[in-house]
């Protein structure tokens, strides 16, 4: 006689179509694997490996979405960290290869912009002849170059703060500091243009110098040299608009609607981030009027589209 077959108990049945523990999805372990795929990123970028093999940074960015691809149906708020590196990276990826899509870069529109601007005269050139000197660095070229660096710092020491502190204003945050450098970049793509820099290296403004080469210099010549490649270039067309700008200025924007004591020091900081630009000949004060003008575009719309409040 035949023994019915009896169905084990359902605690021992293993659960079609689950592949991964929620035990394990809940674990620190699973918290570090997603943290290091991260990091993984963070680290290509600053060192370079990423130009060197462009592959790696693909592969980084698949195994990265699929260390994250479960917190989607978590919802929880630490899948914006996701968002926000990967974001950055890719859009760093995207930024090296903006000036490869076939369009001629763009010189003279910027210029002629600024001499509108400013009455005849070109800013930049203006800044430098009554303030620079190549014969020896000042203090004010070593502090605007501070300023522009600590664009490479602040947008994240920001972020990290308002995860720790308003995790419910994070997604916020995050959508309009990356929004606002995909709404840049697709401009890189349409019309790369030079900087004042590059520019006059052509002839096609009057000389002005390239000052964070000077400081940079006579800081760590090595150091620099390799630090600024892993993060300025390779594309030095990427100039309109000013993503450094745009970013300072969307900070400015997201703290004036949720903590209205640090907007007046961010707007000041909007300002210097704005000054040291033009005199250090990176941007035209038109790259800073487009970069402003895409910060509040993109505030706008995230404003409309993302919560101010995630539970």
């Amino acid at each position: 006689m035949r023994m019915p077959t009896l169905a084990r108990p359902a605690a021992d049945r293993a659960p079609i179509g689950r592949t991964v523990s929620p035990h394990f999805l809940d674990s620190s372990w699973f918290l570090v694997l997603q943290a290091l795929a991260l990091l993984a990123m963070t680290v290509t970028v600053a060192t370079r490996t990423w130009q060197d093999h462009l592959w790696l940074g693909l592969a980084l960015t698949g195994a990265a979405a699929a260390a994250w691809a479960p917190e989607l149906s978590r919802r929880r708020v630490r899948l914006w960290w996701f968002a926000y590196v990967a974001g950055i990276f890719v859009y760093t990826l995207l930024r090296s290869v903006a000036d490869d899509a076939g369009m001629p870069v763009q010189t003279m529109y910027v210029i002629d912009v600024d001499r509108i601007l400013f009455f005849g005269q070109d800013p930049v050139v203006w800044l430098q002849r009554n303030l620079f000197s190549p014969a020896a660095v000042s203090w004010l070229d070593v502090f605007a170059v501070q300023v522009h660096w600590s664009f490479f710092i602040a947008p994240h020491v920001a972020a990290v703060l308002i995860f720790l502190w308003r995790r419910d204003l994070f997604p916020r945050y995050a959508v309009v500091v990356v929004g606002t450098m995909y709404a840049g970049l697709l401009l890189f793509f349409v019309v790369p243009t030079s900087p004042p820099w590059l520019a006059a290296q052509a002839g096609d403004i009057p000389q002005v110098f390239r000052i964070m080469d000077f400081v940079g210099g006579r800081v760590d010549a090595g150091t620099y040299r390799s630090f600024y490649a892993s993060l300025g270039e390779p594309n030095s067309v990427a100039a309109m608009p000013s993503i450094h700008m745009a970013v300072t200025v969307a900070m400015y924007l997201w703290a004036r609607d949720h903590y209205p004591k640090l907007a007046w020091p961010l707007f000041a900081y909007s300002v210097l981030m704005g000054l040291s630009l033009v005199y250090l000949a990176e941007h035209y004060a038109f790259d800073l009027l487009m970069g402003a003008a895409i910060a509040f575009a993109c505030h706008l719309v995230t404003r409309r589209l993302v919560p101010a409040r995630i539970p």
